[in-house]
């Protein structure tokens, strides 16, 4: 061993941390730990699994403890068996009932797929984009809530509850003329698209421009009573607008949409 690595180790071994501080680094950790299992299972089936692998294992300690209670002796030696069955080949039970989701974990570490909150958020935007331009290309009036601080649970509960992962493609099918969810708003906070065929209610008594369509009157409503970002896209002209704080941003060019959202969205909503 070199010098260098024996002072090293000396350094070290004189390094005295605080009980407190080793205790605190233990149960973060641990928390940390469980957070990202949380986030790995959370929306999937084996959250449901998880469930019920738990509920099992309370109610036999519970019965367990019963059985023991009234001198049932045999019960009570079963229950623990199974038990301690149960908890010993815990590891191997639950990479058995987690496979697929272990296999996606892997798969993204190979793939490199954690990234940034705000790479991903540029995704989403990506996603809003392109189907804005696509619909802008073909004329197809659009109405799009991003949300932002502000809550629009009231709005959510007019339209058509979706929960959907958004993708352009999902935004262009609930747009299309003949698709029965293409009339009204869609409500979408973060990655997701909460809501279709949303109706905002109209702000009558608000000085507005006369020259402004039905989508966008609506979309300087909303945005007069909470802080969303609303995207425009109208029918007649297929131009891209904006409304944000009661003021539109007329005729936007995409890279000027991109640049507006990438600015006013930052690390927002929830990713799934």
């Amino acid at each position: 061993m070199g010098p260098f690595w024996q002072w090293l180790e000396d350094f070290w071994g004189k390094i005295q941390i605080p009980s407190l501080w080793l205790n605190l680094l233990d149960v973060v950790l641990i928390a940390f730990l469980f957070y990202v299992l949380f986030v790995l299972i959370k929306r999937t089936r084996a959250l449901q699994l998880f469930q019920g692998l738990a509920i099992a294992l309370i109610v036999m300690l519970i019965a367990s403890l019963v059985a023991g209670a009234l001198s049932l002796i045999t019960l009570e030696w079963l229950l623990r068996t199974i038990v301690a069955m149960f908890v010993g080949t815990l590891p191997l039970v639950l990479a058995v009932i987690f496979q697929p989701e272990l296999r996606h974990f892997l798969s993204r570490i190979g793939r490199g797929r954690f990234r940034s909150p705000l790479a991903r958020q540029k995704d989403w935007i990506d996603e809003i984009c392109t189907a804005v331009a696509s619909m802008s290309q073909k004329r197809i009036g659009a109405l799009i809530i991003l949300e932002r601080t502000s809550g629009l649970a009231e709005l959510v509960a007019q339209g058509v509850l979706m929960d959907a992962l958004l993708t352009s493609e999902v935004l262009q099918a609930i747009f299309y003329p003949k698709s029965p969810l293409h009339d009204g708003a869609v409500l979408i906070h973060g990655n997701r698209i909460e809501a279709a065929r949303v109706m905002i209610p109209m702000d009558e008594a608000a000085d507005l421009p006369k020259d402004l369509g039905t989508r966008h009157l609506a979309a300087l409503s909303i945005t007069r009573d909470s802080d969303a970002i609303v995207v425009v896209v109208s029918e007649q002209s297929g131009a891209i607008s904006v409304a944000a704080g009661g003021q539109l941003q007329r005729d936007l060019s995409l890279p000027e949409l991109r640049n507006r959202l990438v600015k006013d969205l930052p690390f927002i909503g929830r990713v799934r």
